[in-house]
């Protein structure tokens, strides 16, 4: 397919993050922020930096773990009355 000289542009999504210390908004385009776990804000003296990759597994899993063996220690010292 020829495009005749007209220069083709990739439509992008593009990400708006307000920075809860500075109140900077910092929009980025989701192609540069794939694959990056943690953004600073450029915001002046701002030091915040934004969790790209949010929880990750193993830490959800300690969790429901620390659940388990709350309900196992509940139910034991409880008996069948806890139900």
């Amino acid at each position: 397919m020829r495009n005749y000289g007209i220069r083709q542009t990739q439509s992008g999504a593009r990400i708006v993050m307000v920075c809860p210390n500075c109140g900077q908004e910092n929009s980025e385009s989701a192609e540069e922020l794939r694959g990056i776990r943690f953004y600073a804000c450029p915001g002046d003296d701002c030091d915040y930096t934004f969790d790209l990759a949010g929880p990750s597994k193993h830490a959800r899993h300690g969790f429901f773990e620390a659940c388990k063996r709350f309900y196992a220690a509940f139910y034991s010292t409880r008996g069948q009355g806890a139900r």
